[in-house]
């Protein structure tokens, strides 16, 4: 196994950080991976927010949900970005040409949100794995999807700025135990031609670890893996609060 695939082999989400800064030419090496991201048609349609500010980390810490936020060494914001090349299209005065050709000003669809989210996410996972190589662990935080108003008045958002992940990253604690955390087979996650549904069978095979994993608390619960993964995962506050934020950040993109 070479050294990049040991990387991504070892590597775990870090909540928990040395406590010192991270060096300068560590913070250059990972801005500069995100830099050579692939991306669609060259447009780089992500932007990246350095939160420095200790008053917005612990503030996110708090609308996130995750106290480690406030304490990381460098938190990132990773925009799905189409404002840059909107801003870009009205000062070179496109509107204005499409007026004259009689061709309608089409602003941002969900299809260009999709695209700029997978500029965004390929563009963070670089950053990850970069980092990694240094000694530098993070973290992936979705519930910054969450509360929208509150989220784009933090960082001065524009329209068309989509807040697609946040990621914490800091030098790996001294005394800390490395755990691999397992994974699905990938027989339930790998189809060759054509995709392929699991029955109740595959299922359970599939879930075998997490149902003996959690097997105490379940019984606990009266439920079965099935009922408390649907309630976690649909039902849960954070979850419904994403629901209802991701709504309202949809509706730019769909006017």
């Amino acid at each position: 196994m070479n050294e990049t695939l040991r990387l991504i082999d070892r590597r775990m989400s870090l909540r928990r950080y040395a406590p010192r800064a991270i060096r300068p030419e560590d913070v250059d090496a990972i801005f500069e991976s995100a830099m050579r991201a692939p991306t669609a048609m060259n447009m780089m349609l992500y932007s990246i927010v350095e939160v420095a500010d200790q008053a917005k980390k612990d503030r996110l810490a708090e609308t996130c949900g995750h106290d480690f936020i406030a304490k990381a060494p460098l938190v990132l914001l990773f925009l799905a970005d189409m404002q840059r090349w909107y801003d870009y299209y009205e000062a070179s005065g496109v509107p204005a040409t499409c007026e004259r050709e009689g061709i309608d000003f089409v602003t941002p669809r969900c299809a260009n949100l999709m695209m700029s989210c997978c500029d965004a996410l390929i563009a963070a996972q670089n950053t990850v794995i970069a980092a990694e190589s240094l000694g530098i662990g993070s973290c992936y935080i979705g519930d910054i999807m969450g509360h929208a108003e509150e989220h784009r008045a933090l960082f001065d958002l524009p329209r068309w700025a989509f807040p697609i992940t946040l990621v914490c990253y800091g030098y790996y604690p001294e005394d800390l135990e490395r755990r691999r955390t397992s994974r699905f087979d990938r027989r339930f996650i790998v189809f060759k031609n054509a995709y392929q549904r699991l029955g109740k069978d595959d299922f359970a095979g599939m879930l075998a670890e997490i149902e003996a994993k959690f097997a105490d608390f379940l019984a606990k619960k009266g439920r079965s893996l099935a009922e408390q993964t649907y309630r976690s995962f649909t039902l849960g506050a954070s979850q419904l609060e994403e629901v209802r934020s991701v709504e309202i950040l949809l509706r730019d993109w769909v006017d």
